[in-house]
């Protein structure tokens, strides 16, 4: 089963590339929803943005496969007299990371690019020697005179800003970018119509893949298009940390390494049945994975499906992914390959299981 073809690299790249931050999705869902339509019998899309396809529509029985389409971001949010911009977050972005990076500032007439800038270490002597990076001093330079040439190029507050980057592949074995987080699972559960599709299987319910927003300010598209499918089974797949690079303490974060397969979550919010499945679909058909615990939420939309409706047998399968929130988030092809088999070979297994009872 190849997952990785011209035509389905061709798509990660776009869909990667593309700039789409949380509130702001539009156009990456636009890319994922191109590329969905010959797989699915129909698509939809919903008041903010949430997309899905669907395979077999019209049963009463509904399971979804689902990922979350947004990136992390920064709203303008102060324009100084000299013509600097600072910045707050929307969603999850790390202030240490941005000074020296380049970005994109979104604006109606188009993007204005620009710079975080910092003090040369020359300049850090003192008092300042030891300054860091934080959402009081990090500011964005596009090389403007004054305030008033910003607001010519119609940059204001609420304008959201991106990092600049494109996606790359180290040692033939890593794929690395910005918002792998989690547009690497918009693009695996596609990969899931896709051979569904070509392999000609036939599903004995209606199969919802579904590309949700707003993930990273709290799970807020997933609570929408949740009670809109009502559905009786969901997989959310996300990313997960990979915990063999240097700093992190394994003890408290678990034993995860990029390579060795996606994890299955444990977790109150994780339907013991339904991952039981998963596994026991794994070991079946000899796919590799690990395993991780999550105390009291998953911090996903597992917990928005979970929690919906009355309560929905939900469960999470995860990406091995290092430096996330970075604009170098490593993925390993291997561990792609082996989600996309897993949600693959778990949705036909399903068409068997339909009771996920509690006991």
């Amino acid at each position: 089963m190849k997952i990785l073809n011209k035509n389905s690299e061709a798509f990660l790249q776009r869909y990667l590339d593309n700039h789409a931050p949380t509130g702001y999705e539009s156009s990456g869902q636009k890319i994922w929803l191109d590329y969905l339509k010959p797989y699915v019998d129909e698509i939809h899309l919903d008041n903010y943005g949430s997309a899905y396809g669907v395979i077999n529509p019209g049963k009463d029985y509904r399971v979804v496969i689902e990922a979350h389409a947004d990136e992390i971001s920064w709203y303008v949010n102060y324009i100084t007299e000299d013509g600097f911009i600072n910045v707050v977050r929307n969603g999850g972005s790390d202030h240490q990371i941005a000074p020296s990076m380049r970005v994109q500032i979104h604006t109606k007439s188009g993007v204005v690019k620009g710079v975080f800038g910092w003090p040369a270490i020359h300049l850090r002597k003192g008092k300042d020697a030891n300054l860091a990076p934080s959402l009081e001093n990090i500011f964005v330079d596009i090389g403007a005179k004054n305030k008033e040439e910003v607001l010519k190029k119609d940059i204001h507050v609420g304008c959201v800003i991106t990092f600049e980057d494109s996606l790359t592949t180290l040692n033939d074995r890593f794929i690395v970018g910005r918002a792998l987080d989690n547009r690497m699972g918009g693009f695996c559960i596609a990969q899931v119509a896709r051979l569904l599709k070509e392999q000609k299987i036939e599903l004995p319910y209606s199969l919802y893949i579904v590309n949700a927003v707003q993930e990273e300010v709290g799970l807020r598209g997933a609570e929408m298009v949740a009670r809109t499918i009502n559905p009786q089974v969901a997989i959310i797949t996300d990313v997960t940390h990979d915990t063999y690079t240097p700093l992190i303490n394994k003890s408290i974060n678990g034993e995860i390494k990029c390579g060795e397969g996606p994890t299955i979550t444990y977790a109150p919010a994780v339907h013991n049945t339904l991952r039981d499945l998963i596994i026991q679909t794994a070991e079946e058909e000899k796919i590799p994975f690990q395993r991780e615990a999550s105390s009291r939420s998953t911090g996903t939309d597992t917990d928005a499906f979970a929690y919906s409706n009355g309560g929905v047998p939900a469960s999470l399968v995860s990406l091995p992914l290092r430096y996330m929130h970075t604009t170098v988030e490593m993925a390993h092809k291997e561990d792609i390959t082996n989600l996309v088999k897993l949600l693959f070979h778990t949705v036909q297994r399903i068409s068997y299981q339909h009771n996920f009872k509690y006991f």
